[in-house]
């Protein structure tokens, strides 16, 4: 039997793709595996070198010196072992391989077997568990393919190099059923009752058991052994193969205990946590989860948890969702609030957010996502809004009492009537700014509004362009913004009484400007008044910007008597 007839057995039962060359590295036969593999017809490239076929342009070169050394008749066999290179698909598509090499036939004209690995799995299991929150490091080894062969009734028989090397044992020791003394004590009695049922049937062999190795180490196997059959259907051989799982299993048992460690941990937390697959479809609720939903975990998983969200809190929670999922960049972290069926029949409140798992090759995995019940917050804060309203309503009353109490006190005949005016003018330009941080709660306000509602008073329907007001959109603190309308309720009167405002023809130009991260400067000018002289002495109005309000406002203004009209610079602190 020729050398390339001896291995049709081989590379039609091995599990991975095979190749058989010459000491060239020309192709001389090519396994069915193989053409599933790497999309090559065993017609189109019988002949050809592994390497112009399999290796990346910019790798052949060096491929084919490491083949030929690897082939050489004078390298040992254990430098012909795993090699971890790239290798390109008929259809472009390149993947990782691990190439073992062995030679086969007589010493003067050996052909060589290439065993070939695609380790994309291996590469994602790696992935998998570099992403798993780092919660464990593991690293596949490369991994052999050992052939053996065993006579019809499953006994191993004639030179097997392969199990030599792999266990240690002498031809001696693993003739019959002597390889049965390498396997681990718990599988040994296992592994030969399923053998010697698969080798009764004649059916495919797949196991997996510990092996001792030749190092004394013991390693898990994944075994796939398949019949040889004659003519007549009767069992001539079996010819087996021995995959090192170790890493993989290994790397397995590590991800399930990170898995735990994570579901123990999220068991733990007080509020629901919940993970999704790439689908959307919840995979994992703990403990916290189930308790508020009055379910078993088990019943929240896939798309159950959207029945519990309140009937008109669902479009909103799911445009979130797609918006985040759907986003251009990749999946995004969001958050909502919305109303969620609790197990004791009533919806409560809940703050929501979700961040998405991208593993190590930037592929998403889904969404991790932390709830909090809000409902007592959102009661506390609609309290809170309660309690503020009264107490605006009743600042508010006091503040017309005080008007009240000023309009009867200053009587006109009793008081002269410029006093009783200007008393009067300032508590509503206080009163205006009032209503303003009512409406924003007292939070601050807008710039723009305290300056419109101070002007207000003094800007003609019929000729509203007299006063510009522009600058960008700011806003204040609450204390600023009362003493902004006092200063601003000053500059007016003054400007109707004597300035810009008591003429036809004269214009106020109101602007303001950022002047750092948290100032901003407010300027009043005035034009087309009469003329201005500096006055002999201080008014109300100038003595409140000289002194009064530069603690409020954040700086001390500047107020100038120009010729053409008055000037004044207020400085603002932003809030």
């Amino acid at each position: 039997m020729s050398n390339l007839a001896a291995l049709q057995p081989i590379l039609r039962t091995a599990i991975d793709p095979v190749v058989v060359m010459d000491a060239r590295g020309v192709i001389l036969d090519w396994s069915p595996r193989a053409e599933t593999a790497f999309g090559w017809e065993r017609a189109d490239i019988l002949g050809r070198e592994l390497v112009d076929v399999l290796a990346p342009l910019r790798h052949q070169e060096a491929y084919r010196q490491l083949l030929t050394r690897r082939l050489a008749a004078g390298e040992p066999p254990a430098a012909r072992q795993q090699s971890q290179l790239m290798a390109v698909r008929k259809d472009g598509i390149e993947i990782p391989i691990e190439v073992s090499l062995a030679a086969f036939g007589e010493a003067d004209a050996p052909v060589f077997l290439g065993f070939i690995r695609d380790i994309t799995d291996r590469i994602e299991v790696h992935d998998r568990l570099a992403a798993s929150e780092a919660r464990f490091r593991a690293a596949i080894g490369a991994v052999d393919g050992v052939l053996w062969t065993n006579d019809a009734s499953g006994r191993m028989v004639g030179d097997q190099p392969g199990w030599a090397g792999l266990t240690g044992q002498t031809p001696e020791q693993y003739q019959g059923f002597g390889w049965a003394d390498a396997v681990h004590p718990d599988d040994a009695e296992t592994t030969l009752r399923v053998w010697n049922a698969a080798v009764e049937t004649g059916g495919p062999f797949n196991f997996e058991h510990r092996l001792r190795r030749h190092d004394g180490v013991w390693r898990d196997f994944a075994i796939r052994a398949i019949a040889v059959l004659e003519a007549d259907g009767s069992v001539r051989e079996w010819i087996g193969v021995h995959t090192d799982i170790t890493e993989r299993k290994r790397a397995e048992e590590r991800l399930r205990e990170g898995e735990a460690r994570f579901r123990a941990m999220a068991d733990s937390a007080p509020a629901p946590v919940w993970m999704t697959s790439v689908e959307g479809g919840i995979t994992f609720a703990n403990e916290a989860f189930a308790e508020f939903a009055g379910v078993e975990a088990q019943a929240l998983l896939g798309d159950a948890w959207i029945r519990m969200i309140h009937p008109d809190d669902i479009a909103g929670v799911g445009a979130r969702r797609a918006a985040a999922r759907g986003a251009a960049a990749g999946p995004q972290a969001y958050g909502f609030e919305a109303r969620f069926l609790c197990g004791d029949g009533l919806y409560r409140w809940m703050v929501a957010n979700a961040r998405p798992q991208i593993d190590a090759r930037g592929q998403f995995q889904g969404y991790i996502g932390m709830a909090m019940d809000v409902t007592e917050t959102k009661a506390a804060e609609a309290r809170q809004r309660l309690l503020i309203n009264e107490l605006n309503h009743r600042v508010k009353n006091t503040l017309a009492s005080i008007q009240s109490i000023v309009r009867h006190t200053l009587r006109p005949d009793e008081t002269p009537v410029a006093v009783r005016e200007r008393l009067i003018a300032r508590l509503l330009a206080m009163s205006s700014a009032h209503d303003v941080l009512t409406r924003e709660s007292w939070e601050g306000a807008a710039l723009d509004d305290i300056v419109r509602q101070g002007v207000a008073p003094f800007v003609d329907d019929q000729d509203p362009e007299r006063v510009a007001i522009s600058g960008p959109g700011l806003r204040v603190g609450a204390s600023t913004a009362l003493s902004l309308a006092l200063a601003v309720h000053e500059l007016a009167t003054n400007a109707a009484k004597y300035g810009a405002l008591s003429v036809p023809a004269g214009q106020v130009t109101i602007a303001w400007a950022l002047a750092g991260e948290d100032r901003a400067v407010l300027t009043w000018t005035e034009r087309g008044g009469p003329p201005v002289r500096t006055p002999e002495r201080k008014g109300f109005g100038t003595r409140l910007l000289d002194r009064g309000l530069a603690g409020d406002l954040g700086g001390q203004p500047k107020l100038t008597f120009a010729a053409d009209g008055v000037r004044a610079v207020l400085p603002l602190r932003l809030g």
